[in-house]
């Protein structure tokens, strides 16, 4: 949206093309985290976009995707299936913008998700807040955890890059609950906190402040407690207090991170694009021009990115789009 938002806004003719049937992707399930103030999560960037599309000069096709893409006049015909205009579409510049999947928390089978009721995702959190409120974990009590870089971080896996978001999203989790349940008892276990933009200090400090607790320590399994069996429990080893520890929690959150999308190979090849050593789609040194010439990027298809940071790289995108075709003279 925010590409095509930036280039209609310079008088080009815009299509946005979305395979669903509403705008926004997976940021339109991000729930706001203000607490007093503001914790700057980027959740609210989304409906201000929304916003600004709906009185934007912009053609927009729903519940539509591509099938082919071709060249054609120096420019490229894309044919398109489903929605209410299907057909050729002529483009002389393409901006792909196709998002990321979450990292599928079963694949972590030794933490129990899906089959300990104590454990649930980020993610999971992310959409409950967002549909009930930010009272929807008021019931919780006792202990709370925080497990994070489940799924990055993990070359056995493929997935050795950071996703960057997960630790700032927990954090922030961790506040709101804290600030609404000051009794709980909240622990986040990391491996070593990624410091990914500007507004982390001051998260990290508040979260501090907050009297939540940081283990440097990941947990190798986790199990249902015996005490209580809707309660999880898990052995860790406390790296920097030299200890190694059982503790029981009524909550796991696990911090799922970002990996790319199912199709991303196939929408490679279909675009003429190459991808990177982790499947994210490649660019040349300006992040947002591809291999193919008039295909740019946009985004988290190109790397793990925040709502924030994927705004301003798409208008990056939009940027290097702008110059492409004031050079070609479209």
């Amino acid at each position: 949206m925010s590409a095509g938002l930036n280039l209609a806004q310079r008088g080009v003719e815009v299509t946005l093309i979305e395979r669903d049937a509403i705008l926004g992707g997976r940021a339109r399930d991000l729930c706001c985290k203000a607490i007093k103030t503001c914790q700057l999560c980027g959740g609210c960037l989304y409906s201000e976009c929304l916003d600004a599309v709906k009185t934007a000069n912009l053609d927009i096709r729903m519940q539509t995707t591509v099938t082919r893409v071709g060249r054609e006049n120096g420019g490229f015909s894309v044919l398109l299936a489903g929605g209410d205009v299907p057909g050729p579409l002529y483009a002389d510049a393409l901006i792909l913008a196709t998002g990321y999947d979450p990292v599928d928390a079963h694949t972590k089978g030794p933490y129990g998700y899906g089959i300990l009721p104590a454990v649930i995702t980020g993610e999971e959190m992310e959409k409950r807040l967002h549909r009930d409120g930010q009272g929807a974990f008021d019931t919780v009590t006792g202990k709370v955890a925080f497990i994070q870089c489940v799924g990055s971080r993990d070359e056995h896996v493929g997935r050795g890059y950071c996703s960057q978001v997960c630790c700032r999203y927990a954090l922030r989790l961790a506040r709101l609950l804290k600030a609404r349940r000051p009794e709980v008892e909240i622990t986040v276990f990391k491996m070593d906190i990624q410091t990914h933009g500007r507004d982390f200090t001051a998260t990290w400090n508040a979260a501090l402040q907050d009297g939540i607790r940081v283990v440097a320590g990941l947990p190798a399994v986790i199990r249902r407690s015996a005490q209580d069996p809707a309660k999880a429990t898990f052995l860790y080893d406390d790296i920097l207090a030299g200890k190694t520890t059982q503790e029981e929690f009524d909550l796991v959150v696990l911090s799922i991170g970002m990996q790319p999308r199912r199709d991303a190979a196939q929408i490679a090849e279909m675009f003429g694009l190459n991808l990177g050593p982790y499947g994210f789609f490649s660019t040349l040194d300006d992040e947002a021009s591809t291999i193919a010439p008039g295909v740019f990027v946009a985004g988290s298809c190109q790397a793990p990115r925040s709502i924030a940071e994927s705004i301003a790289h798409a208008r990056q995108a939009a940027e290097a789009c702008y110059a492409y075709l004031q050079e070609r003279g479209s």
